[in-house]
């Protein structure tokens, strides 16, 4: 898959998160017992895919959408002791082409 097509899937994703998030909140406004709707399934299938598409075994999707919260909070990755960038679509796209 071609960076460009791999950045605009994945901020697609991260936009999709971003409503689902709203959703929730607008929920509990409106209800406040109101607990959690949850669209895992289709995300985990939409991760999956992007992960198969693009090879990555080593799960670097997954990681960057949860662990580094979409890069908001990028861990430290590193190759040959050199930092690798996590906070961007395109820093997780080179990560995976190249860690």
């Amino acid at each position: 898959m071609k960076k460009e097509q791999f950045v605009k899937l994945i901020n697609e994703l991260v936009s999709l998160k971003k409503d689902a998030d709203a959703l929730n909140k607008a929920f509990k406004k409106f209800e406040p017992d109101f607990s959690y709707i949850s669209f895992n399934r289709y995300e985990n299938l939409i991760v999956k895919s992007l992960e198969f598409a693009m090879n990555d075994t080593s799960e670097w999707v997954s990681y960057w959408l949860y662990e580094c919260d979409c890069g908001k909070n990028p861990l430290k990755v590193t190759k040959d002791k050199k930092t690798v960038p996590m906070k961007t679509a395109e820093d997780l796209y080179n990560c995976i082409m190249n860690v």
